[in-house]
């Protein structure tokens, strides 16, 4: 799980970065999302940031939407599944005072 949350994160990283030179510098894109050029180098080099900065800088660059769709799908398809019944939990006994 480790390596695939890193492969993922450097996978992203490499994107973003390809798509930012096309058109900004680091220091630029960090003053239109509102991060440090740290931020966006972590996030270029596949660190572990904030995920809101992370979406952030993917909505910036139009990346965000195509994981969006995917999250919605896979949503829907939870919701068209019968739900599963939830065991009962047992009520908590009250307990009765003893001063008589």
């Amino acid at each position: 799980m480790q390596n695939s949350v890193f492969s993922i994160s450097s996978a992203l990283g490499q994107l973003i970065k390809q798509i930012r030179a096309e058109s900004m510098d680091q220091s630029e894109l960090a003053l239109r999302v509102g991060l440090s050029r740290n931020t966006i180098s972590a996030i270029e080099n596949g660190k572990p940031v904030n995920s809101e900065a992370l979406f952030a800088v993917l909505a910036q660059l139009n990346l965000l939407q195509p994981i969006t769709d995917t999250v919605e799908k896979q949503l829907a398809q939870f919701a068209n599944q019968p739900q599963k019944k939830q065991r009962k939990q047992r009520k908590a006994k009250t307990e009765l005072s003893n001063d008589f």
